[in-house]
């Protein structure tokens, strides 16, 4: 695994992602991609605050919602849109 810094987010390699970051999940490195390239981000509050709203919902197979939980895509993507 390259040494890259823990959740610290970089362009990605993978196929039609946009970001990835490695996180500490059960004691291991492992690798988040989020964001999709297909996609154009329209920068206007108006869509900032739509998607914020909408992605606050995501929960996980187990109930739970993503977006306060560093080991999730949702996080991430959230965090981008927020900055």
């Amino acid at each position: 695994m390259p040494n890259k810094e823990l959740y610290k987010p970089f362009k990605s390699k993978a196929k039609n992602k946009k970001f990835s970051v490695y996180v500490k999940k059960n004691g291991k490195k492992t690798l988040i991609n989020f964001g999709d390239k297909r996609y154009k981000t329209n920068p206007s509050a108006k869509a900032r605050k739509s998607y914020l709203a909408r992605s606050a919902k995501i929960r996980d197979k187990k109930g739970r919602l993503t977006k306060n939980n560093k080991n999730s895509a949702n996080y991430w993507s959230r965090r981008n849109w927020k900055a």
